[in-house]
Parts: C-alpha cells; structure tokens; sequence
C-alpha cells in the first residue's frame, strides 16, 4: 500500500471516530433544546457561545489553526441551533413560512391592474407582458400612490420596478412594500431602450432642458454629459416626461423615454439608445395583498434586520452556503429613524413548501431581529404570461 492510501485510511479512521462523536453531540444538543422548550430559554445564547469558542481556542496546541478551529466548532453550534429551533418551530405548531403558505390565495381572474407611471411608460409595459393586453389596468404617478392601491383593495396587483441592471435596487420601492404588508407575486424583466425624444423639426444640439424620472436620468448619463447646455431635470416618470414635452411645445425640451412613448405622444425620437449599458434592463415586481404560489414557485424574497450581535450576517450567509441554496441578491439599505442601522434584502432560490427551504429560512428568522417574507414566486422566464 502507498503512502497516499495509508494516509487516506487514517482520514477515514478519524472520520468515523468523529461521525460518532458528531452524533453523541446532536443527541445531547436536542436534550439542551427540550430543556430550553420546558423553561422557555431562547436558542440563541451569544455570551455562552463566546465562551466555548474562546475555551476551545485555548485548547488549541498549534495556533495556525485557530481561524479553522474557530470556524468549525462555529459550524457545529450553528447546526445545533438549526436542531433547537426546529423544536421550537414544531412545539409552536407551525413556522413563518407556513404562515405566508395558509394565507396565500389563488391569482384573480380579470383581475384590476395599477401600474406606476402614466400610458405608454416601461411600466405598463411590464404589466401588459405579465397579465396581457387586455388586462384592465390604470396608473398613478408615484410610488406609494400604485401601491396603496393594491394594499387598501381598490386594485388587485399593482406593478412597480424594483431594480436596475444598471442603477440598482429601487430603494423607495423596496421598503414601501415591506412597509405596506404587500406581497411580491411575480416579477418581469423588461428590457429598457431609452430615446431621447422631442417635437418635430427639434434638433439635439439646440434643447436646453430634458426631462424624466431620476433612474432613467442616472442610465443615461454618459449620454447626457456629453451635451452642451442641456440641463436634465427630474420628473414624474419616463412617460409623463414624454406628455409633458408634447402640451410645452418647445422645440428647446426634450424627455428620456421609450419609442412606445414617443409614438403615443406624437413626439420625434432624435437619439436612438441612449443608456450607458446598452443590455439595460428593469426588474419589475407584481405585488397583491396576498401571496400567491404553488409548487412550481422558484424564488423568495424576504427582508430583515439584524441583531447588534458579531458573527451575525456570517452565520446567515452560511446557513445558505450549508444547504446549497443560492443567494440571488442581498443588500443593505439605512433605516430612516434608526441612524446606522440597516434593512437587508435578499433574494434566494426555493420554494417554501419545500421542507428543506423552510428549514433555512426557519434557522435565518432564528438568527435576526426582525424578518419579513415579501414573497414565494416565480422567476421570470423571459417569454411567460399570467392567462387572465
């Protein structure tokens, strides 16, 4: 036998004394979590693991294993934590993810639309790619304006963006759905061809003001930069930009927006894919009351905020890492009354009727201060469409 196979026997060898050793440790770690059931200790005990950890370390006889040993006695409390709070989540006869799971409805038949923006913006796109043509649908100009719509039942989905391949996370979007109890039932992925358009007879050299909506504004800047004397202006939306420019009748105006937009409003498109990404593209988000999915439902997004303890967004990302789901997006956003204190959002793989999903975001709720799931749907496919 070479030296290779003898040395891969001893591995063996030690992996079994440790499987058994791995087991006696769960065995006494479920004992831990029915006595915390029993007195209503929580899971989690920061100083307690503080104290392991550190005991542990100085164990240790060769100190350029300390970051490895750390990280795999972290690992097996980490585990043990997912075992207590699974009886926890059982004796509390059901989890949040069952909560989302009961209350979810059926999608609405003929359903009434809201969609941010005004007739002909890249949002009403969005909503005709989801729900058809057809779809009844109307619009308002701001962001809590579409979806409190939906949230006080005057409409049964309202379409917002919420990201940007080239700008981001719509930031304002984002935290009014999780503010206002909505649910994300389906996205849309449109791609985003902005124009720079104006009346008849203008000409680009010559217009001194253009306006549209901030985001459209910040895709374009290469292009706007290289404009002498034209000052970009914020305004409603992209479309409402575009009607504007039309009632001024000012050959000196102009708007960022889609060629869609410029035919409706009898506008002339004097440049031609004028975003700094020419892949540009919005994601946007379908919101209802409710949650809708069923067992083909592919994608969770949640938000959450986390406790003022070390080691906490480690251990959320290794719960992801642990059990293979892959963690599509995550980012920090301020909270307004809370100075340096963040909201997270993330974006996972999954489906919540799933067991092994629900067990991640079971042992991810165990590890923050507050969570919300904003919804279980599915991703966009790029040629799919709600049947209404």
């Amino acid at each position: 036998m070479g030296e290779l196979e003898q040395l891969r026997d001893r591995i063996d060898e030690l992996d079994r004394e440790l499987l058994k050793l791995f087991t006696e440790r769960m065995e006494v770690c479920t004992k831990v979590g029915e006595y915390k059931l029993r007195t209503g200790a929580k899971v989690l005990d920061p100083e307690r693991e503080k104290q392991v950890l550190n005991s542990k370390l100085k164990m240790l006889d060769n100190p350029e294993l300390k970051s490895e040993v750390y990280d795999f006695f972290s690992n097996i409390m980490t585990i043990s934590r997912t075992i207590q709070g699974r009886l926890m989540s059982e004796a509390e006869g059901g989890d949040a993810c069952d909560k989302v799971i009961e209350c979810a409805k059926p999608s609405v038949k003929n359903p009434k639309v809201a969609y941010f923006g005004d007739e002909g913006s890249y949002t009403e796109e969005a909503a005709i790619k989801y729900f058809g043509e057809e779809v009844s649908r109307s619009c308002k100009s701001d962001f809590m304006a579409v979806l409190k719509l939906a949230a006080e039942g005057e409409a049964d989905y309202a379409v917002v963006p919420i990201e940007n391949s080239s700008t981001g996370t719509v930031a304002d979007v984002s935290e009014l759905i999780a503010d206002m109890g909505l649910y994300i039932i389906g996205e849309v992925y449109v791609p985003v061809r902005h124009c720079l358009v104006g009346l008849e007879g203008a000409e680009t050299d010559k217009i001194k003001k253009i306006y549209s909506h901030n985001q459209a504004i910040m895709q374009c800047s290469d292009f706007l930069g290289k404009l002498s004397g034209a000052e970009a202006e914020d305004y409603l939306s992209t479309a409402r930009s575009a009607k504007k420019v039309a009632e001024l009748n000012d050959k000196t105006c102009a708007a960022i927006a889609s060629e869609r937009t410029a035919r409706l409003y009898n506008l002339t498109i004097l440049e031609k894919n004028i975003a700094n990404n020419s892949c540009n593209t919005t994601r946007f988000a379908v919101t209802a009351r409710r949650p809708e999915m069923d067992d083909k439902s592919n994608k969770i997004s949640v938000v959450f905020t986390l406790k003022h303890e070390s080691g906490q967004l480690y251990r959320i990302l290794g719960a992801f890492a642990r059990c293979g789901l892959n963690l599509l997006k995550l980012e920090s956003r301020p909270i307004a009354d809370r100075p340096f204190e963040y909201r997270f959002y993330a974006d996972y793989t999954g489906n919540l009727m799933d067991e092994k999903v629900k067990a991640v975001t079971d042992e991810v709720i165990r590890e923050t201060q507050s969570f919300d799931i904003l919804g279980c749907y599915d991703e966009w496919s790029g040629g799919t469409r709600r049947i209404i």
